[in-house]
């Protein structure tokens, strides 16, 4: 035997839960923020290093982004630069800013223009060449995080200084 129920207290029922969603949802908006959250709401990088011929500007890792999705740097490398056979263990893109990138990824080569795009699978067999014409200026992915640390010497790096938080316009 099914109980029926009425549906004055069905509606009764279902509007007093969403006066309760209504008063969970106002004391969230009204919460203090989080005074020291677990990743940069903003950032100008974490480190600068200069090698020869290579300037890597580590944008984000694991201590700005609080976690390990992935890493971001910024790379200028000199005209004429190669960059010998190597593989990842991430996903590996590459946005040209400015300047020519060579990528050669499994034997096939590419000229890439600012605005393209590089892709290295993990696994891939890749290298990078600059044509002798003028540095190049890229903008590197990887994902899941663990590349940067491989790649660039954090020893020999500048650390930099994490923005202020200003007003918000009105």
């Amino acid at each position: 035997m099914t109980k029926r129920i009425a549906p004055a207290l069905l509606i009764a029922t279902a509007w007093a839960g969403s006066i309760a969603s209504v008063a969970v949802a106002a004391d969230s908006m009204t919460a203090a923020p989080d005074p020291k959250p677990a990743y940069a709401y903003a950032t100008n990088g974490v480190l600068n290093v200069r090698n020869p011929g290579a300037i890597w500007k580590l944008l984000v890792d694991r201590s700005n982004l609080g976690g390990g999705e992935l890493e971001m740097a910024e790379l200028t490398l000199a005209a004429g630069t190669q960059v010998q056979g190597h593989t990842h263990g991430a996903l590996e893109i590459i946005y040209v800013l400015s300047g020519q990138f060579g990528h050669e990824v499994n034997g096939h080569y590419t000229l890439l223009q600012p605005g393209m795009v590089g892709i290295v699978r993990p696994g891939d067999q890749v290298r990078h060449l600059v044509p002798k014409l003028g540095d190049a200026r890229v903008l590197i992915i990887w994902a899941p995080a663990g590349e940067a640390q491989r790649i660039i010497d954090y020893t020999k790096g500048a650390s930099i200084v994490p923005p202020t938080e200003s007003k918000a316009a009105p």
